[in-house]
């Protein structure tokens, strides 16, 4: 049997395709395991929506070459769509395939190994181990029609298109019939699921989730703040037991010249309504965010208005991205680029900011009861485990039991580092 390691860099979508490509190898005949040594087979599903993560795949394909030098090593994924030619030129990879050809990658791959695939029976599919077997990625749609001024995402993963909702509920209900306790929905732009019909929205696949699977939890990756409904809160409210508590609404500036520059479909005040509306309708909801700090024309007031929302919003977690210029986007071209002074005070000043709030935030939290999902213990000690709560704090345990994939409820008691240490 062919052996096949699959490595995902980037978003929880890359991470749903992953889960898709190891289904699509397994019911082939092929073995996926993430912890394989010299595997056959060597997939990057890789991510460029910075530079930075074009690097990390550049070296990561590198290292794993020379590592592994009789591996074939394929890589696919949003880098691959942006730069494909270029890529192909560096032999960086022995193969490369683009996001328009993941569907096809077993098939080719089998071509190219010239590889008889063996007649594999539903009872008899190996399921591997591409990841924890608790948590998975279900994909709802792909691409976006928004285009905001910094981001490649649309170049790589064209214009939105929702998939069908039963196939959403089998995909879910595989998936748990595998192990997995916890669904992740993700996609580019879930907030505008179902559009292209009319007679679909995020809210009513949710509640079809709901009534027709059994899955443990369900959680939004990400979702915008003029997205946010009362039909959805509603669904949360009345389903708090298996819909986490968390909402990921990403800001990326609280200045509204530049959220307009920006292409955002929002204002500051729009967003700041939003956030006050969760934490109406609901009890004790987390919201993170992004911010990108130093994006073209920024000037001081502006780089304010983010710091105002920032400390308004009770944030349980802030992510902070330097802007970079990326080819193929809008804001590539924007005149009044920060320069580099500038935008690295602004960090360093925003990253102390966050510390400080994200402890705050965690801080608060001492003494309040969660249901942790645990999913992975260190291996270098087996009665170390860690954890997410269905509002998405990272929490740790010692115990003697065996907690890998079950749901327990716990104590948070201590802040250790960016995690809570709890007790049963």
């Amino acid at each position: 049997m062919i052996s096949v390691k699959i490595d995902t860099h980037g978003c929880k979508l890359n991470q749903a395709d992953s889960i898709q490509l190891q289904k699509k190898f397994t019911e082939n005949g092929y073995y996926v395991d993430s912890e394989v040594l010299n595997p056959d087979i060597y997939i990057l599903n890789s991510c460029t929506v910075t530079h930075v993560a074009d690097k990390k795949a550049r070296q990561a394909l590198r290292k794993y070459k020379k590592e592994n030098p009789n591996s074939l090593v394929v890589l696919t994924g949003c880098y691959a769509q942006r730069d494909k030619e270029n890529l192909i030129k560096t032999n960086i990879a022995d193969l490369i395939f683009d996001n328009t050809e993941k569907n096809d990658i077993v098939n080719k791959l089998s071509f190219h190994l010239d590889y008889q695939v063996p007649q594999i029976t539903q009872d008899k599919i190996m399921p591997g181990t591409l990841i924890d077997r608790t948590r998975a990625s279900v994909k709802i749609q792909e691409g976006c029609n928004q285009i905001c001024a910094y981001c490649i995402v649309p170049k790589v993963r064209g214009r939105e298109k929702s998939i069908d909702k039963n196939i959403i509920v089998k995909e879910i209900n595989y998936l748990h019939e595998s192990g997995f306790k916890e669904i992740i929905l993700t996609g580019t732009q879930l907030g505008t699921y179902g559009y292209e019909t009319g007679k679909e929205n995020l809210s009513k696949l949710i509640q079809y989730i709901l009534d027709n699977t059994k899955i443990d939890r369900l959680r939004i990756s990400s979702i915008q703040a003029h997205e946010i409904t009362f039909e959805l809160l509603k669904i949360y409210k009345e389903n708090s037991n298996r819909i986490c508590n968390h909402f990921h609404l990403s800001l990326q500036s609280g200045s509204n010249k530049i959220l307009k520059s920006m292409r955002r479909k929002y204002t500051q005040s729009e967003f700041m309504q939003s956030v006050i509306l969760i934490r109406d309708n609901l009890v004790n909801p987390s919201i993170s965010t992004d911010v990108i700090i130093g994006f073209p024309d920024e000037n001081e007031d502006d780089f304010k208005e983010t710091i105002k929302v920032i400390n308004h919003s009770d944030f349980s977690k802030i992510h902070l991205f330097p802007y970079s210029d990326r080819p193929g986007t809008s804001s590539f071209y924007f005149k009044d680029k920060i320069n580099a002074q500038i935008k690295n005070s602004r960090m360093k000043f925003s990253l102390e900011l966050v510390k400080n709030i994200e402890y705050e935030y965690r801080n608060k939290m001492l003494n309040q009861d969660r249901d942790v999902l645990w999913e992975k213990s260190n291996r270098n000690d087996t009665e170390t485990y860690f954890g997410y709560t269905e509002d998405y704090l990272k929490v740790m345990i010692k115990s003697s039991d065996q907690l890998f994939n079950t749901i327990t409820n716990v104590k948070l008691k201590e802040i250790k580092n960016d995690l809570i240490l709890v007790t049963q």
